[in-house]
């Protein structure tokens, strides 16, 4: 690979042109971050109400659990 030399202010503002993103191109990666984010908040809200309900179904074993070993203690 060869190393081009700028020596030009013309030369410069070619090499910005070529490598630098446009407000589009930026824009339009902001759009797609905004719509990963949304996507991995709905994901982690998902897996939140997935293990809500695990702790509420064991909770609720546990809670008959007890009522019947009150019951058997109560005899």
């Amino acid at each position: 690979m060869t190393k081009n030399t700028i020596t030009t202010i013309e030369g410069l503002a070619a090499l910005i042109n070529e490598t630098m993103a446009s407000k589009e191109d930026i824009k339009e990666v902001k759009e797609d971050v905004t719509a990963l984010r949304s996507e991995m908040r709905a994901g982690f809200d998902r897996i939140e109400h997935l293990l809500l309900e695990e702790q509420k179904r064991k909770i609720e074993n546990l809670e008959t659990r007890m009522k019947k070993l009150e019951d058997a203690l109560a005899v």
